[in-house]
């Protein structure tokens, strides 16, 4: 088997030949055929126990509680909770450090001073973003992982405009959900945009979800969107199970055509997710590679 090394200097070498495009469920006839040339990727090859790279990758720190979600996750930037395994994945890791009442549990270091700032939050967690380092317009991107396993988690791989940090509010500045989850329901991926004026209010987002028929946490799977101007198709390996347009999400806002960062992250609880298994004392995403490509020449990388 080849390593992701000689995989990654294969998909390089091959950047410029046709590829064909998936089919959606149920056609029978492919999209038609599409160029993909990989413009970034991150394949995470630090040593192990390493933070993810600081070129890529900055932090949120602290309690997502008061962010609108209700979750019961500390994101912290400790290699305990991010950090590359040095055989080519980052690991995002959730550890219980208190119980349903509030009382500590577990030995993580600096769990008294978080449950003194967040007294609901039962696990430290992280979640990573490429705002002011990297931002993406139009294009492929792609992820490939393994889903944490456990009732209550609630892992996503996402979006947000980069008017937001010109001080844009949301959903004004639009998020591209290109993967979240829920535990308690370990077969399905969801993904959603969200905007202004969008049916259900001002939170309101559109979107689907794909069945994989077994927990996508008993292996790696890829999840994608491919985004262009007035349009953004939805993938889970080779299969596309959402297509959207500005009729669709009518009279909402499309605001999607401008540049997004990303962000990675492993909530736990909240609003979408639900309740915790409170058996539940630790949970772990595991990511191969990040991937972004521009198709038929569209797509750009923003260095900031």
């Amino acid at each position: 088997m080849r390593s992701k090394r000689q995989r990654l200097v294969s998909i390089v070498a091959l950047s410029a030949v046709l590829i064909t495009g998936f089919a959606a469920p149920g056609s029978q006839a492919a999209d038609k055929p599409k160029i993909l040339k990989l413009l970034w990727s991150d394949e995470f090859a630090g040593k192990k126990g390493a933070l993810p790279n600081a070129k890529n990758w900055a932090y949120d720190i602290g309690n997502s509680y008061g962010w609108g979600n209700s979750e019961l996750e500390y994101y912290r930037q400790k290699p305990a909770n991010v950090s590359t395994d040095g055989k080519g994945k980052l690991l995002i890791t959730a550890d219980r450090i208190s119980d349903i009442s509030g009382f500590q549990v577990g030995t993580v270091p600096g769990t008294e001073k978080i449950l003194r700032t967040c007294p609901e939050c039962q696990f430290s967690s992280a979640k990573i973003k490429t705002a002011n380092k990297l931002g993406f317009y139009y294009g492929r991107v792609e992820i490939r992982m393994k889903n944490p396993a456990g009732v209550g988690t609630w892992p996503a791989f996402w979006m947000l405009g980069d008017d937001l940090l010109d001080g844009n509010p949301w959903p004004e500045c639009g998020e591209i959900d290109i993967m979240e989850a829920r535990g308690f329901m370990p077969e399905a991926a969801f993904g959603t945009i969200h905007g202004p004026n969008f049916a259900n209010g001002n939170s309101g987002g559109y979107g689907s979800t794909f069945n994989n028929g077994v927990p996508l946490s008993d292996a790696f799977h890829t999840f994608a969107i491919e985004w262009k101007k007035n349009q953004m198709d939805f993938y889970v390996d080779d299969t596309m199970y959402l297509s959207i347009t500005p009729k669709d999400i009518a009279p909402g806002r499309w605001v999607f055509n401008q540049e997004f960062f990303l962000i990675l992250n492993l909530a736990m609880g909240g609003e979408f997710a639900g309740e915790l298994d409170p058996a539940l004392n630790q949970s772990q995403m595991s990511i191969d590679y990040i991937r972004f490509y521009s198709i038929n020449g569209v797509g750009k990388l923003v260095k900031h």
